[in-house]
């Protein structure tokens, strides 16, 4: 059932990245200052304790990584890439994509030529009276 709440967020995440980007950094930044503000109250120089909480965080990146891939909007990220590539791909080849194009329509003609062949041979229709 929690997909059902996850799914728009999912959806948020893929069309409108930008933001999502934009909220995901705002909301790391405030999680660093307010390590920062901890250690800092400790009694830590503002540049040691910055340094701290970087290194006490694991560095900005990993994590972003980390909440892009629980969000799993990558597997349609990477297949909307390829489909990209791909159609990119057979455009800069037109005279391959026509030949692909024109065997592909003469193999399934083929065969539904055939199978309609054999289906009328092989298996006329029941009598039904």
């Amino acid at each position: 059932m929690r997909w059902i709440y996850k799914l728009p967020l999912r959806f948020r995440s893929l069309f409108r990245k930008e933001e999502t980007e934009q909220e995901l950094r705002s909301e790391l930044q405030f999680h660093l200052q307010e390590q920062i503000n901890e250690f800092v109250a400790q009694g830590m120089d503002p540049d040691e304790a910055r340094c701290a909480a970087l290194r006490d965080l694991g560095g900005l990146e990993q994590i972003k990584e980390e909440c892009r891939e629980m969000r799993r909007i990558n597997y349609i990220e990477n297949f909307q890439q390829d489909v990209h590539f791909g159609v990119r791909q057979l455009w800069r080849a037109r005279g391959f994509t026509a030949v692909a194009v024109i065997t592909l329509a003469l193999g399934i003609g083929a065969n539904t030529a055939v199978f309609s062949l054999v289906n009328s041979v092989l298996a006329p229709p029941f009598a039904v009276s």
